[in-house]
């Protein structure tokens, strides 16, 4: 045992055991250097020599330390290649770079070069460059571009920068706008009365001279303007100095020019055809009226008008066709939005007809489905406007005066008529007047027909008359009675008229039990959901009308209607209603109107009138028994705002005035229309107490519905002025901060749907970003205003582009 554990001698060569021992131990080194290096490619792991001693022993610890050393040393070494090469190409890349930048700037100098002489190559062809004046080119401006030359005139650049100037001097009278707006105005109507003659400004001159109140435009015309008055007028001596060629038609029109033929002929202006000498020649046709001529003979402009109008009918059709209750406010809504695009008598005419054809048959209609019609036609009334349900009750009331003279009990027709009215009264479209005619007027005839549809009106709305009028109904009972008893004994045995007298006496006595099959369920539904479909702010006007005047329409007028003319009831006029004349105002008003040089006689009793009224509804009746005619009534619109705008302090009294007129007659609105357009043009020449007053009186208008806001679609946004943009500024401010939020955004509601306004309604969302919202962060203004403008601004803003947004 001693032996074998001794130690060998180191001269003593090495067996094959310690040699194969050697081997695997070197071995095992590399294999683990090896597996080692592979797990981190590209870096070099050092091996513990001392735990590579105790599992490997010595001599393995020191072949590991020369290789690690090695190692080491060719990843330095390979290091610091790689940095160089990666410098070399750093180096490449900064001269690739700058020579490319060179190369460019080269290719764009040649560019602009090239350009240069193309545009001279272009200006000789066009010969621009032999132009010795500085005007844009016709053809700049035929193509589009006449903006680009603008853009380099030194002038305009100067004008630019000054209006930019001008524009910060407007921001910065934002605060005094707001005040002008919101302080408290007085209600007096004497203070043109109290003033002394030093303080009364006179800078409008209304002498005979002077026409800048004249809208003078010969494209201005205005329906109810006709020229067979106008010559009358001009004979009698009664024409106005406010101009004599205001609203002139042309003298002479296409047709009553005298044509020659081919042959030498020509029709004169009876359409008489004559030779060269002047001779009148015979043919054997008739003789053809032109208006007669102009209907057989139909243009392309009537052929577009017929498809347009066939075109609306189908689109109606299909509507009315799926009416029910479930899709009401989806129909009513594509109505409404129809009326935006079309004519409101197109619309009118069309609906009426086509609800006419559907109830109005030879049996009777279903009463669920003539109901539904009624309340669509009362919706409309309530949204778009009271001429819809107008429109509707006249032409059903004339389809009760046609039936009622050719009555047949076979026949339903005058059946559902009388129903359709009494369901409009139902909906409480017109007052219980005009249902009470009709009933006295079927009492007089008294045959089994009208028995039948009094029958008919007592069933389905009696108990409503009987609470409405109960005198009357009272009286209604006691003619019946009468005319029963009197009646022949074939109808005392009617079982219709005793019919009538039982439920006669059940509605008398309040008692509903008593009538067979009343059922008013689905009628009070639909007038309880009625409110749903009702646009906030709308409601249902009841018109008071009576049988005589919708029967008498044509020939007397439409009182019920805005801007239709009515001729009045003759046999109520009295000696009172007379002219009055200068003579009875005093001597004071008289010098005061000489003083604002009322120089006419009509101008005087307006302004004597308008002074001295206790109210505006004094000075309206006063001024409407003035009786002017035509021309001479266009001056009560221009005196009151001449009042209006001469006042120290601004006076509501003279925009509800004008309100008044506005709402009274169509007409009038138009001459305030074309008014202010003369006043926005002549702006300048006013001062800014005047301008402020003028504001105020627009803003009450547009508030009102006196006037659209649209009637500002002439302002060029473009272009504005300082006194402009002021102007434009304070009627906004006083519209956004009017109390009653609906009525703000009613303003602005009539204009977002409309496809000719779209351009008006961006300046007015630009004008409100610009010359609004962003004044309120640089000036001094208390948190409740700013808060409420802004909110406003937003909801108008939401109005404004709400169509587009649809779309």
């Amino acid at each position: 045992m001693s032996a074998k554990k001794a130690k060998r001698s180191p001269n003593k060569p090495k067996t094959r055991k310690e040699i194969r021992k050697e081997q695997r131990k070197t071995k095992k080194i590399r294999r683990l250097e090896y597996y080692t290096n592979r797990k981190k490619p590209g870096q070099f792991v050092r091996i513990n020599p001392q735990m590579a001693a105790e599992i490997y022993g010595e001599d393995a610890t020191k072949t590991l330390k020369e290789s690690n050393q090695g190692k080491l040393k060719n990843q330095v070494k390979t290091k610091m290649e790689a940095e160089n090469v990666r410098d070399k190409e750093k180096k490449q890349q900064i001269k690739l770079q700058k020579d490319m930048n060179k190369q460019r700037n080269k290719q764009l100098v040649e560019a602009n070069l090239e350009e240069d002489r193309t545009i001279r190559r272009l200006e000789k062809q066009l010969k621009l460059n032999k132009r010795k004046s500085k005007s844009v080119p016709a053809s700049f401006s035929r193509d589009g571009l006449d903006y680009l030359l603008e853009v380099c005139d030194p002038e305009n650049l100067k004008n630019t920068a000054l209006a930019e100037q001008q524009l910060v001097e407007v921001n910065n009278e934002f605060e005094e706008d707001l005040v002008l707006m919101t302080e408290n105005t007085k209600n007096p109507t004497d203070d043109l009365l109290n003033s002394s003659e030093d303080e009364i400004e006179d800078e409008e001159d209304f002498s005979e001279s002077d026409t800048a109140e004249i809208p003078v435009s010969k494209k201005r015309k205005i329906e109810e303007i006709d020229e067979i008055d106008r010559k009358k007028s001009q004979k009698n001596g009664e024409e106005s100095d406010w101009g004599e060629e205001s609203f002139e038609e042309e003298e002479t029109s296409e047709e009553e020019t005298p044509q020659e033929t081919n042959d030498g002929t020509w029709e004169d202006i009876y359409g008489r055809l004559r030779s060269k000498d002047g001779s009148v020649v015979t043919t054997g046709q008739n003789y053809v009226p032109p208006a007669a001529r102009m209907a057989s003979e139909s243009g392309p402009e009537d052929k577009i008008r017929s498809q347009k109008m066939e075109r609306l009918k189908r689109q109606l059709k299909g509507l009315i066709n799926r009416l029910a209750e479930s899709n009401m406010h989806s129909i009513t809504t594509q109505i409404e939005e129809l009326y935006m695009s079309n004519s409101r008598n197109d619309m009118n005419n069309t609906i009426t007809n086509l609800v006419t054809e559907a109830l109005v048959a030879n049996i009777l209609a279903p009463e669920r489905l003539l109901m539904e019609h009624i309340l669509l036609i009362t919706i409309l009334h309530a949204n778009v406007g009271t001429e819809v349900g107008a429109h509707f009750l006249q032409t059903i009331v004339k389809l009760f005066d046609e039936h009622l003279k050719s009555p047949n009990v076979e026949n339903k027709k005058l059946d559902n008529v009388i129903i359709i009215l009494a369901q409009l009264y139902n909906f409480k479209l017109f007052d219980s007047k005009l249902i009470y005619e009709i009933l006295d007027t079927l009492a007089e005839n008294f045959d089994e027909k009208h028995v039948e549809c009094i029958l008919h009106i007592l069933r389905n709305v009696g108990f409503n008359l009987r609470k409405d009028n109960p005198i009357a109904l009272k009286n209604l009972i006691l003619r019946l009675q009468k005319r029963a008893s009197n009646a022949s004994d074939e109808l005392k045995d009617n079982s219709r008229v005793k019919f009538m007298l039982d439920i006669l006496l059940a509605i008398k006595n309040n008692n509903v039990s008593k009538i067979p099959n009343y059922d008013t369920t689905y009628s009070e539904h639909l007038k309880k959901i009625i409110k749903g479909f009702i646009r906030k702010g709308n409601y249902v006007t009841q018109l008071n009308i009576s049988l005589e005047d919708l029967l008498k329409a044509e020939e007397k007028g439409k009182w019920w209607v805005v801007g239709s003319a009515w001729v009045g009831n003759s046999e109520n006029k009295t000696p009172e209603a007379v002219k009055e004349t200068p003579n009875t105002f005093s001597q004071k008003l008289l010098e005061l109107a000489t003083r604002q040089r009322m120089n006419t006689d009509t101008r005087k009793n307006i302004f004597c009138v308008i002074m001295s009224a206790e109210d505006y509804l004094d000075a309206f009746e006063k001024l409407l028994r003035l009786s002017l005619k035509n021309q001479q009534e266009r001056e009560i619109i221009h005196v009151i705002l001449h009042c209006c705008l001469q006042e120290k302090t601004y006076n509501p009294y003279y925009a509800t005035l004008a309100q008044k007129f506005c709402e009274y007659d169509r007409k009038f609105q138009m001459t305030i229309k074309y008014s202010i357009w003369d006043k926005l043009k002549a702006l300048k020449d006013h001062s800014a107490k005047q301008i402020s007053h003028l504001a105020k009186l627009l803003s009450h208008l547009f508030v009102e519905k006196g006037l659209p806001i649209s009637t500002l679609k002439v302002v060029q946004f473009s272009e504005l002025d300082k006194v402009t943009l002021r102007f434009l500024r304070q009627i906004l401010l006083g519209i956004l901060l009017h109390e009653d939020l609906d009525v703000c955004k009613g303003v602005f509601e009539k204009v977002a749907y409309s496809d000719k306004l779209k351009m008006f309604r961006e300046s007015l969302r630009l004008f409100l970003h610009h010359f609004l919202l962003k004044n309120l962060e640089s000036q001094n203004i208390g948190n409740e205003k700013r808060e409420v403008l802004q909110h406003r601004v937003k909801i108008v803003e939401k109005l404004l582009i709400g169509k587009e947004i649809r779309l």
